[in-house]
């Protein structure tokens, strides 16, 4: 069988926990994966095969390489993914790429070039005698008086149907559906309706609560202070339920927080996402939430049943066991890699 290979390459080490366990991918079947992050080896092996591979890429079909956030640029036999958020923060200059990569997806805009990065090495089950619910994340209050007005009048609403707010129409009433800064006030409002949610759970379940980040604290005395490390937030999930929120710029179920949480051996309980029935199966109902009153009642009843946490975690390792997942993802992101860009 023929064999093709794919070098992760990129200068800054601050990227490379976004991929999270997908960097530690060394073989599925005949795609061999090479981690050349960080500056180390950008700078010992990575600028030479990338002068190579772009130099000679007639030669070199079987090579393909990976960029985050075009840093650095590539062009030939390459893709550039782009973590910091949808096409809405790639430069101007550089969107007419055809081999540009993005890994959120919302009802804005239907991006071209999505992937699905799946969690890769999940840890094992860690049995807890008093689990936890594990909220990691900071939150960012925009000044919007526009925002502001919609929050106060849809509140109510939204914590009923948490969806709604991916719905053109629902923006439509504002007359924002075609709005220029659509993104920038959905990400506002998202922002609003975590930090909403997080300060209520707190209020109701206290002390089975752990918030992480900084920006809690005035709002909740028992938040703990960032802590970036990785062996901390694994410490952290490992057995406990653990909720997202889903990204600020999308509504996908897989994005770097949610396979993070997986990869690290917890319990995903996420707010319902525009593909949850495609990711999660049949299991979709107990992995996910759609309002302030299900995620109580589904909070609840996995405290008091440990066992059921066990069950879930079983079925959620099952759900991404097969290679075939992200042989599927390196299989696309070779064909986008052929693309040909119009650029010099």
């Amino acid at each position: 069988m023929k064999s093709f290979f794919f070098f992760f390459i990129f200068k800054y080490n601050f990227r490379k926990s976004t991929f999270n366990n997908f960097l530690k991918i060394k073989k599925i079947k005949n795609f061999r994966v090479f981690d050349l992050s960080g500056p180390l080896k950008y700078y010992l092996f990575g600028k030479s095969i990338i002068f190579f591979v772009q130099k000679f890429n007639f030669i070199f079909k079987n090579y393909t390489l990976i960029s985050c956030d075009a840093k650095p640029l590539l062009i030939k036999n390459s893709i550039n993914i782009w973590f910091g958020g949808t096409s809405h923060k790639i430069p101007q200059d550089l969107k007419i790429l055809k081999n540009n990569c993005h890994v959120f997806e919302n009802f804005i805009k239907k991006e071209e070039n999505l992937l699905k990065l799946y969690p890769h090495n999940i840890n094992s089950f860690f049995y807890r005698k008093k689990p936890k619910v594990i909220f990691i994340g900071d939150f960012t209050l925009y000044n919007y008086s526009l925002i502001n007005k919609i929050w106060n009048k849809e509140k109510d609403n939204i914590f009923r149907n948490f969806q709604i707010i991916d719905n053109k129409n629902f923006w439509a009433k504002y007359n924002l559906d075609d709005h220029k800064k659509i993104q920038t006030y959905y990400i506002a409002l998202k922002d609003l309706l975590r930090f909403n949610l997080v300060v209520k759970l707190n209020n109701i379940l206290k002390d089975q609560l752990i918030v992480v980040g900084n920006k809690w604290k005035p709002h909740i005395k028992s938040a703990l202070k960032s802590n970036y490390n990785s062996k901390y937030s694994e410490s952290l999930y490992e057995g406990n339920i653990c909720l997202d929120f889903g990204s600020k710029w999308g509504n996908n179920c897989l994005y770097p927080r949610s396979i993070n949480i997986i990869e690290c051996g917890g319990l995903l309980l996420q707010s319902k996402q525009s593909d949850v029935k495609k990711i999660f199966h049949n299991n979709y109902r107990d992995m996910s939430f759609n309002s302030l009153n299900e995620l109580l009642k589904k909070v609840k009843k996995l405290l008091l049943d440990k066992k059921k946490i066990k069950i879930l975690y079983n079925s959620q390792c099952k759900t991404f066991k097969s290679e075939n997942l992200n042989y599927s993802t390196l299989k696309k992101i070779f064909s986008i890699s052929k693309k040909k860009n119009f650029i010099n």
